[in-house]
């Protein structure tokens, strides 16, 4: 989903590898014998580092804005908030269902409720009987009925 952090990330992204082109651009130039300035060549490269930097710290750390938009609650009794990944990932597969692609749909299902989304349990199991699996489609109903999901 596309937020604030996301965008900015992406922007980071891409301003990054404008840097890069300018830092291919400088050593093409002193390898043919340009004449660089030694401010312009260290400019280049500072830009480089901050901006490599800024990416691994945003990028290594988890999302915890609440007005992302991409938490939702996932009904547990704990009130915790599920990551936004997990929320792309029923989305999908709630499309796939749609589609009728049936197997795609289990293996997102699989992975939220791997995650501990306790709301996955139901739709996985409609997607097993849809399958023809229908022990194990029964066993997760129970477990989603178990949870109040």
């Amino acid at each position: 989903m596309w937020n604030r952090g996301n965008r900015l990330r992406y922007l980071m992204w891409f301003v990054l590898a404008g840097v890069i082109v300018l830092l291919i651009v400088l050593i093409v130039a002193i390898a043919m014998g340009v004449e660089i300035s030694t401010f312009t060549s260290a400019g280049i490269l500072a830009a480089c580092g901050v901006i490599a930097v800024a990416l691994i710290v945003t990028s290594s750390r988890p999302d915890q804005s609440a007005g992302s938009g991409t938490d939702q609650h996932d009904g547990s009794d704990g009130g915790g908030m599920i990551p936004g990944h997990v929320a792309n990932w029923m989305i999908l597969a709630d499309a796939c269902v749609q589609r009728e692609e049936f197997a795609r749909a289990e293996q997102l299902y699989r992975r939220a409720v791997d995650s501990g989304h306790v709301a996955a349990l139901s739709p996985l199991s409609e997607v097993l009987y849809e399958l023809g699996r229908d022990d194990e489609a029964a066993y997760y109903r129970r477990k989603a009925q178990e949870a109040g999901a």
